[in-house]
């Protein structure tokens, strides 16, 4: 697994990628909803993307839902903060079919892209309400999902 995962404090989980690329070209490919179609998928490509909504400013939303064989996943976002190529704070809801009809309380999101000689650090920290949903949220195989949407993401500067 080439992304990075830490559990920083009791509700908090960071992961971290490198990519090859320069913060602004990453950022246009996190936050552009044509790109974040094609690699956003977690581990199983035969995922839909139904909706992939997303208005990347102070006071917008993001709206994403997934379908496949376990269900239907959607998260949904308000944008807190924006410093574009570099920031992005976001308060995350998480629920559907696929969480066996739960829905998480709101996290909220962090992610920060650091340029150096050419190689971009994608870093998410995202917050959770309580160490129980933190430990949940891990345990649900997120690592294995942000790692292989991520893969797909490096291949397209390797």
């Amino acid at each position: 697994m080439k992304t990075r995962f830490s559990l920083p404090d009791d509700t908090s989980i960071r992961y971290e990628r490198d990519f090859a690329a320069p913060a602004a070209e990453v950022w246009k490919a996190y936050t552009e909803p044509e790109s974040v179609r094609t690699w956003l998928l977690g581990p199983n490509p035969e995922t839909e993307f139904r909706t992939c909504e997303m208005d990347i400013r102070p006071g917008g939303s993001i709206e994403w839902e997934w379908v496949d064989d376990d269900g239907t996943l959607t998260i949904s976002a308000d944008v807190l903060e924006v410093e574009a190529p570099h920031r992005l704070v976001t308060v995350e809801r998480m629920g559907g079919s696929a969480m066996g009809g739960m829905e998480l309380p709101p996290a909220t999101n962090t992610v920060t892209l650091t340029e150096a000689d050419g190689v971009t650090t994608l870093r998410t920290d995202t917050v959770y309400d309580s160490k129980e949903t933190r430990d949940g949220a891990y345990a649900s195989g997120m690592d294995v999902g942000v790692d292989a949407g991520y893969e797909r993401l490096a291949a397209r500067w390797s």
